[in-house]
């Protein structure tokens, strides 16, 4: 997971220079007008922009570097965002690929004499993220732009990423070394990718005119022509992919059951309907209506689930491999953290990134710990292990064991959180609520789907099931094994010595650091499928227990003194403890095809299943801080074709229909399904 750095040296012109190609990042005459004229000029963007009529526009770069490139297309299209502000395109993507990332110091220093740029570069520099391979999302909200920049070799990373039939991609910054220092990179296998991620009419600009990349995008659909280099250089290419998807059908491989874009995007003009206000609920509403996506919310309280507790810790949960589940975590925390700095920076909602502690409480987990630290899979910004006495000065308490550090975590006040989401999406005047409602199900028509409740009936374009341990009664859990789980937290008084902790301490339990009404959140229970709310004294005894027994030499702990103030909610979680985030299945979505996979027939052999208008966010389990913006992304990138913040392999891990695929490989789906001829 952990990507080397770029090993660079400056030259004489402050240019930084790739030590293991030998070859500059641009141009040492002028890096920003090469960018305009290769990149930007040859694209036509300015003018593209003007006629392009959908709501966002898609750019992918085969090679971030200094984020030059990048730093130029947002500036150019704030630019046009400022003198058309009517235009129906609002917002641009760019997708961007690399290897070798610059340490942020190095980028720092190449940046820094581009005065003209200095805007772009510390919006950039201030969310530049972690090296660690996977797709990081930056939400550039000065610049309208969304930048992902996927760390990793490009030929496993472009496969990975989940592209409607008819194309992602819009505009092709085809960067990188020379293909005579870098001929790894030009192959046909690159060229393939972008043939099969380009929408029909998608350009490219770049700088090499070498023969073999101008045969290898003509041998997959593109028109190249030969135009007039930049600076000393001669000649470069630039061109059109005339590829006709919607008529190529035999060409790409057909759409997986795991397929994301089963049905026509949505528009500005539909309404979704999202039952649910929790973290969750909360998260898809604030991501729907930053798209100009009208949303109606309907919910009996706000933040009245798992998600009305006081204070919660936020950290991800990383395992000494690289799997799916660890992946997804990472991914989730590091994203979300910036969702919610940035939120943090217009609503108000109580929090404090004091870091968590995960305490060596057993041998055992001594030992786990030191394999996570010494796998070196993750960077140590995000996670490390340190001695008792580090641990302890961090705490600002004496602790006996060893931990490890997770420096960008900390606690945050859920409630206070969700009402921060969902006043930051009033202001767009897109939110309606609809409260003291009990949601009974729905029903769908020619016209989308009618939401039933204890209230009037409800017509919406798209139906977003967000609640938590509410989908048990709804026909949620007819087709997803929903798993509720009790949860009790005590709400303790600070004493004197704990309160001086400073950070949140991890073990079975969690302990936060002072913070609502001069109290710490100590939790937590888990009763598996038990849903009564009443705080039970029993559940308080075992938190404390829990506590004491992982921390037995903690003098201070036992200065704490239980009032009995707790809550109990419940938690909703799935077998694979992995969030549902997609289309909701169902036995008349599914393609009859699909009971061939019981027979052995290949996977990448199998139809997508049907469009339905019907949609789950849930699952979130004891992770909901950690994994509610992620998913709230992809559910609203998928509902509107835009590009998706996860590779395709962790979409896989969160598609609601997986349940249902294994079943069928395991040959437990024999009933006739109803025919979708």
């Amino acid at each position: 997971m952990k990507t080397d750095h770029a090993k660079v040296h400056f030259n004489e012109q402050g240019t930084p220079v790739a030590d293991a190609f030998d070859d500059v990042y641009f141009s040492n005459d002028s890096g920003v007008d090469e960018t305009r004229h290769v990149f930007i000029a040859a694209n036509q963007l300015p003018e593209r922009w003007q006629s392009h009529q959908r709501a966002h526009f898609v750019i992918a770069e085969t090679g971030f570097g200094t984020g030059l490139n990048c730093l130029v297309a947002m500036q150019a299209f704030a630019q046009f965002r400022q003198h058309n502000p009517q235009h129906p395109l609002k917002r641009l993507y760019i997708l961007t690929t690399e290897k070798y990332p610059l340490a942020r110091q190095d980028m720092t220093q190449a940046l820094a004499h581009f005065t003209a740029m200095r805007g772009p570069a510390e919006a950039l520099l201030a969310q530049y993220p972690l090296s660690m391979n996977g797709c990081h999302r930056l939400d550039i909200r000065e610049y309208h732009t969304c930048l992902d920049i996927w760390m990793g070799d490009v030929h496993e990373l472009l496969p990975q990423w989940h592209s409607p039939h008819e194309g992602l991609v819009d505009a092709w910054f085809l960067d990188g070394f020379a293909p005579s220092k870098n001929p790894d990179m030009w192959t046909a296998p690159l060229f393939e990718q972008m043939a099969r991620l380009s929408r029909t009419g998608a350009t490219f600009g770049t700088f090499t005119a070498a023969g073999v990349v101008k045969r290898g995008l003509q041998a997959v659909g593109f028109e190249v022509s030969k135009q007039r280099g930049f600076g000393r250089k001669r000649d470069m290419l630039a061109g059109v992919y005339t590829g006709d998807k919607t008529a190529d059908t035999g060409r790409f491989a057909t759409p997986l059951p795991y397929s994301m874009f089963n049905q026509p995007p949505l528009g500005i003009t539909q309404r979704v309907g999202i039952v649910g206000a929790g973290l969750a609920g909360a998260s898809a509403a604030l991501a729907l209506v930053e798209r100009g996506i009208t949303v109606t919310l309907l919910t009996r309280q706000v933040a009245d689930g798992a998600s009305g507790n006081p204070q919660g810790g936020f950290y991800p949960q990383l395992h000494a491999q690289a799997s799916h589940a660890s992946q997804l975590q990472a991914h989730s925390f590091l994203y979300a953290r910036r969702r919610y700095a940035a939120l943090f920076d217009s609503q108000e909602a109580e929090h404090d990134w004091c870091g968590v502690l995960q305490l060596d409480f057993t041998e055992a987990m001594a030992e786990r710990h030191a394999r996570l630290a010494n796998s070196e899979l993750w960077p140590a910004e995000l996670i490390r292990h340190i001695s008792g006495e580090q641990a302890s000065e961090i705490a600002g308490i004496s602790l006996s064991t060893g931990a490890l550090h997770i420096p960008a975590g900390g606690w945050l006040s859920p409630p206070q959180l969700v009402n921060a989401m969902l006043a930051q999406a009033r202001q767009s005047g897109l939110l309606k609520e609809i409260t003291g409602c009990t949601v009974t199900g729905y029903s769908v028509n020619d016209d989308g789907v009618i939401i039933h409740s204890d209230q009037a009936d409800l017509q919406v374009d798209q139906l977003v099931f967000a609640g938590g341990a509410d989908n048990i009664h709804l026909p949620v859990a007819d087709v997803l094994p929903l798993r509720p789980v009790r949860g009790q937290v005590e709400a303790v008084p600070q004493s004197v010595a704990s309160g001086s902790l400073n950070t949140v301490l991890c073990h079975k339990g969690y302990l936060t650091p002072v913070g609502l009404d001069k109290r710490h959140a100590l939790g937590s229970t888990y009763v598996k499928n038990d849903l009564d709310l009443g705080v039970r004294e029993q559940e308080s005894k075992q938190n404390l227990a829990t506590h004491h027994n992982a921390m037995p030499q903690a003098d201070w702990l036992h200065s704490l003194q239980h009032d009995g103030q707790a809550r109990a909610a419940i938690r909703l979680g799935m077998p694979d403890h992995q969030p549902a985030c997609g289309q909701l299945p169902g036995p008349v979505l599914m393609p009859q095809a699909w009971l061939e996979l019981g027979k052995g027939k290949p996977l990448n052999t199998m139809p997508p299943p049907m469009g339905a208008p019907v949609h789950v966010l849930t699952g979130l389990g004891s992770r909901g801080l950690t994994t509610a913006p992620m998913m709230a992304e992809v559910l609203a990138c998928q509902l509107c074709h835009e590009p998706l913040p996860l590779p395709e392999h962790l979409l896989n891990t969160v598609n609601p229909w997986r349940f249902t695929i294994r079943q069928a490989i395991r040959g437990e789906l024999s009933a006739p399904l109803p025919s979708q001829d």
